[in-house]
């Protein structure tokens, strides 16, 4: 923690910060009243809504809330709210204020004001009043910005005339009030002082307290109920629930994320008005800017912006909420004023904004009615709650959420999360910030967010496990580099069109691996196909997944006859064989097996037709091993039997097939004649002692040269036949 003394300045985190404005809680001492005030660069307040107070206790930006009292530990405190992040540009500074009512603070025991993180509750800046006397208002300390960072200063300095003349110093009118008075004089000065030490060393200057005796009461859960007041404060949608914390940093945002820009910044623009309406905009820059709109009492309300022409063109609210308070995004060109028309039955008020502003979605948020909120997060689900209409009809009344990119709500931009008619409590994939989300509904709603499991290299290495959900690229590591490896998966599509999986080299071009319809749900296949250490996959289209990467040696002998579903993988130890692959369901998805070596390399041992027909095929085998490796989809069952390569058709003058097979041509050097069913296009290719295919005698129908006896692949889908030219 940073003990400070009056006068002192230290950097703080641009981030949501608490403030505590604290004292003893002794009976028969004045109430203290905390309050901020944001102040441009001429040290004044743009407004009365510059003024942050328990009868107006939130900004009209969302950056600066009252949040109530809290008591504990002896200690009594008033908590503000700051996010310095979203303080607009024109605010300079930030002073925390604080005001008694029955007493003076030479009365008030242990006062002190105190800044913490929201994420962490670590302490920040803590500064402790101990010359205070006749005063009625106080400013604690004050946030000003330096050089593209916060700093907080201790400024101790006190007024006779409360709140009301610190307030008219700042610039806001009271009305009735008479002239402020000059702040209060500083108590007699006491002895002069050594002079101040740097920080950590004793000073002559009163100590605050000890970082053990500060309370460490808790934080404020809920922003108290604010009063009725004359003027409607920006406070969009329904109060926090009560078992949640204030706004805070959502968790699954990325540690070295970098800043945002949801759009461009401009000073605040308000217009209030009654019934029908036009809203003028000028200089407004390029890009999405956000539309709050507040309609007082029951009745109905409209806002269309308006065209070239001066006609309706977007329409940004059409609802009959009661005490509406909502915001909309348009996306202004930028080369012409924005221009609204308003229809509506009572008092209104619209505010033209930076997109910054709006509020963030963190783990979650409540609220009623159309409004634009952003977010930073990773991937997640979302839990959308909707009362339905407020009419009291559960079926009636509808609710939709449109996603946009950061810095664009284009209508070509944005896509459909969700539309619903009626009460709800559904679950939708939200994808990876920074997004704007544009919501429309005709009640109160309210979201949740679940973060997808992001996979921890570090546990995943240590497991030989990578799991996760939705769309990610996640970086296997090779349990045997140098060498091919297996990879068992299960990735779960998340429609009907099937996820997508593919391979990523340095420079990110990709090439397709794994496919949902192609290779089924569950399954392995052999990877690392060139012993690589590492390898990037980019999963698409998918729920939840899992990844294992495993040594060769895991897969299952090949002996004998052996039957399975979707993809698999088999160990073969000895020579070369016959291979026959049979399709067992009646299906016509993609089957092939491939013949893979221990360095990587792989060949084509057959692949089935549409029907149940067996095909065979060479199975090549390298230094006496090879893997067998089938791609099938994840309905496709099959059955392979292998055989020794003696068993292959033999012929010396002509012989017929279909689909793949392996023959075995036993007469002398000779030129045969191949000819495919219908024309179909196929390929004969001379093997060498290891079934190797190492010679691609020839491709479609014609006649081609053979040496002497050996064995042929035939690799075609339909009907062949091979025969000695005459």
């Amino acid at each position: 923690m940073t003990h400070m003394i009056k006068g002192a300045n230290v950097p703080v985190p641009t981030e949501l910060l608490r403030v505590a404005v604290s004292r003893l809680a002794q009976p028969g001492s004045p109430a203290v009243d905390a309050s901020a005030l944001l102040l441009d660069a001429a040290g004044k307040v743009r407004g009365d809504a510059d003024l942050v107070f328990y009868n107006q206790p939130q900004h009209p930006s969302g950056a600066v809330r009252h949040l109530g009292a809290t008591e504990g530990g002896g200690q009594l405190a008033q908590w503000l709210e700051l996010d310095l992040a979203r303080i607009e540009p024109a605010v300079q500074r930030v002073v925390i204020a604080a005001s008694t009512d029955g007493g003076v603070f030479g009365a008030v025991p242990g006062l002190y004001v105190q800044a913490v993180s929201a994420g962490s509750g670590a302490p920040v800046a803590h500064y402790s009043v101990t010359d205070a006397a006749a005063e009625t208002a106080f400013v604690l300390g004050e946030f000003y910005r330096r050089d593209g960072t916060w700093k907080f200063r201790a400024v101790g300095q006190g007024w006779a005339t409360g709140l009301a003349g610190l307030a008219t110093d700042f610039g806001i009118v009271i009305e009735g009030a008479a002239p402020a008075a000059a702040p209060a004089p500083a108590p007699a000065p006491a002895p002069a002082p050594a002079p101040a030490p740097a920080y950590g060393t004793q000073s002559a200057y009163p100590q605050p307290q000890p970082q053990s005796q500060v309370p460490q009461y808790a934080q404020p859960h809920t922003p108290q109920p604010a009063p009725r007041h004359p003027q409607p404060t920006p406070q969009f949608g329904q109060p926090e629930p009560q078992d949640a914390r204030p706004q805070t940093p959502h968790p699954s945002a990325p540690q070295d994320a970098r800043p945002v820009s949801f759009g461009p910044e401009f000073p605040l623009y308000v217009q209030r008005g009654r019934g029908q309406g036009v809203v003028s905009v000028d200089g407004l820059p390029e890009g999405p800017v956000l539309v709050e709109l507040w309609h007082q009492g029951e009745g109905y309300t409209c806002v269309y912006t308006l065209n070239r022409r001066n006609k309706d063109d977007d329409l940004l609210f059409n609802t009959t909420l009661e005490d509406l308070r909502g915001s909309a995004a348009v996306h202004h060109k930028g080369n012409r004023p924005l221009r609204l028309r308003v229809d509506a039955d009572n008092d209104w008020t619209v505010q033209v904004r930076p997109l910054s502003v709006a509020r963030e979605l963190g783990e979650g948020l409540r609220g009623r009615g159309p409004e634009v909120v952003t977010y930073r997060g990773r991937m997640a689900d979302l839990d959308v709650s909707f009362s339905g209409d407020e009419d009291g009809d559960d079926d009636s009344g509808s609710m939709s959420i449109y996603t946009a990119p950061a810095g664009t709500v284009h209508e070509d931009k944005r896509d459909l999360l969700m539309y619903e008619v009626g009460r709800l409590e559904q679950t939708f994939p939200l994808a990876e910030g920074p997004l704007i989300l544009l919501i429309e509904a005709d009640g109160a709603w309210s979201l949740r967010t679940r973060p997808v499991p992001v996979p921890d290299p570090v546990v995943a290495q240590r497991t030989g496990m990578y799991e996760g959900r939705g769309e990610q690229t996640v970086t296997l590591v090779n349990p045997t580099p140098g060498r091919p490896c297996l990879l068992d998966y299960t990735i779960v599509s998340e429609d009907s069109w099937g996820y997508r999986t593919e391979l990523l080299d340095e420079y990110d071009e990709s090439e397709t691996y794994l496919e949902g319809h192609q290779d089924g749900e569950t399954g392995r296949v052999v990877s690392f196909r060139e012993g690589q250490v590492e390898q990037r996959i980019r999963i698409k289209g998918a729920a939840d997944w899992s990844l294992r990467p495993m040594p060769l040696e895991h897969a299952p002998p090949l002996q004998g006859p052996v039957e399975g579903v979707a993809c698999a993988v088999f160990r073969h130890t000895g020579g070369p064989m016959m291979l026959t692959l049979e399709r067992t369901s009646r299906d016509e998805d993609r089957l092939v097996v491939n013949a893979v070596q221990a360095t990587g390399r792989a060949a084509i041992v057959a692949q089935a037709g549409n029907g149940r027909r067996p095909v065979t095929g060479p199975v090549w085998v390298q230094d006496g091993e090879c893997y067998v490796s089938v791609r099938a989809a994840g309905g496709t069952a099959w059955k392979l039997t292998p055989a020794a390569a003696q068993s292959a058709a033999s012929f010396d003058s002509k012989t017929e097939g279909r689909g793949y097979s392996l023959v075995y041509y036993s007469g002398p050097e000779s030129d045969l004649v191949f000819k495919g069913d219908g024309g179909a296009i196929g390929a004969v290719w001379g093997l060498d002692a290891s079934f190797e295919p190492v010679d691609r005698l020839h491709v479609g129908p014609g006649v081609f040269h053979v040496a002497g006896p050996g064995f042929l692949q035939v690799r075609i889908a339909g009907k062949w036949e091979l025969s000695v030219q005459r």
